[in-house]
């Protein structure tokens, strides 16, 4: 019985894995011969196009879900998909210029056949707005985007919040209309900033990545957004479909349709950094409160805090001041995660007097302009401060352990 249950996943186990290399190799095929699906040069008058918007998946560049154009000419047995989130792996350096905000993303085109395997593969929603474009609308729409699939046309710089998957449908269909336009832009009553709505799409089971993206977006993603910027969510972007009425009165697209359910399995909770980081806060004072009565020398628990601390100055440094993310900018996380710690590190057996006492004080000021600063801060960065304030106060106020 266990050798045949054994037997039994592993033929499961096999079976997924040739579907899922089936998949990633039409996906491959899209990207590198985008020209070998045959584009008519006119499209017939049943021809129309509608927006994809495609909900969650598992890794987290999926939680914000996706957004692509599908256009449909069944008279002439033509149905594409146009998809603006295509990355390659295979781009030099490619960690390196997406850090550096020098990542070139590109449109692909994919069968719509292929498109509905594939999510329905990994139990993604997927639902559908037909727009309500006049023909020389919908002609100059497929005109955009069959120029916009040629190789020297194909790439362009990503942005994360102003130019993306979903961004770049909203341009084009907005550049697509003729004699009417989209209502003005203005701030909606939900007043909400860049953060506040990566927050609203990560949830307890991706806290620790709501951290790591926390720490690297700067003040420039605390400004109230415009109706319009709201469109960088593809969810966002499909509510405002279902309402949004043009300057003529007529609404730009059908209601949404559901064409495929969310089946995947839900991801676990995450254990909240903000709960470790008040742990490891009463760990390090008792230890520290410990150290001073039997006179312990905690040299390497301050090597690892700063060490540490250090490492994200640079990262906030590079990502500050020598990338090309505008989101990045502005960072008032650099207060308490500053290089001066690494001047701490390279002489951990000195007390450092000055470089102690300035680095406490700014962490100090840091705390009292917790909620004043012009930057939201995540939770998880008060027992991060006070951890390293109760070691900074313990080597500035200690004189037997440290050298002069």
């Amino acid at each position: 019985m266990y050798i045949c249950s054994l037997n039994f996943y592993a033929t499961t186990y096999m079976r997924k894995s040739i579907i899922l290399l089936i998949l990633l190799l039409l996906c491959r095929i899209s990207v590198q011969g985008q020209n070998a699906v045959p584009m008519p040069a006119r499209l017939s008058d049943s021809a129309f196009a509608s927006v994809l918007t495609c909900g969650p998946g598992d890794e987290f560049y999926e939680s914000f879900g996706h957004t692509a154009l599908r256009i449909c000419d069944s008279a002439q047995q033509f149905d594409i998909v146009f998809n603006y989130g295509t990355f390659d792996f295979d781009e030099p350096h490619f960690y390196l210029r997406f850090a550096g905000g020098r990542l070139n993303y590109l449109v692909a085109t994919q069968p719509t056949g292929d498109f509905w395997l594939e999510y329905h593969y990994y139990g993604r929603s997927v639902c559908e707005q037909r727009l309500r474009l006049g023909k020389s609308e919908l002609d100059t729409l497929y005109k955009m985007l069959t120029i916009n699939v040629r190789p020297e046309n194909r790439y362009y710089k990503y942005d994360f919040f102003r130019d993306n998957c979903a961004t770049r449908v909203w341009d084009m269909v907005a550049t697509a209309l003729k004699g009417r336009s989209l209502p003005p832009d203005g701030y909606p009553d939900t007043r909400q900033t860049y953060r506040d709505l990566v927050y609203k799409y990560t949830d307890s089971t991706l806290l620790w990545w709501r951290l790591g993206v926390d720490l690297l977006l700067g003040s420039n993603c605390d400004r109230l957004m415009t109706r319009s910027q709201y469109a960088y969510i593809p969810t966002e972007m499909m509510w405002q479909l279902d309402t949004l009425l043009l300057t003529d009165g007529e609404a730009l697209a059908e209601p949404a349709a559901q064409m495929l359910d969310e089946t995947r399995t839900p991801l676990p909770h995450s254990i909240s950094p903000t709960m470790c980081f008040w742990i490891l806060f009463a760990i390090v004072l008792t230890l520290t409160l410990i150290a001073r009565r039997a006179e312990w020398k905690l040299y390497w628990l301050d090597g690892i805090l700063y060490a540490a601390v250090g490492a994200v100055s640079l990262l906030l440094i590079y990502m500050t001041f020598f990338s090309d993310h505008w989101c990045t900018k502005g960072n008032f996380n650099l207060l308490w995660a500053n290089p001066l710690y690494l001047w701490l590190l390279a002489r951990l057996r000195h007390r450092n007097c000055a470089a102690t006492l300035l680095t406490g004080l700014i962490m100090l000021a840091f705390l009292a302009g917790f909620n004043m600063w012009p930057q939201s801060f995540n939770s998880a960065v008060v027992p991060i401060v006070l951890t390293l304030e109760a070691r900074l106060l313990d080597r500035f106020t200690d004189k037997k352990k440290y050298k002069p």
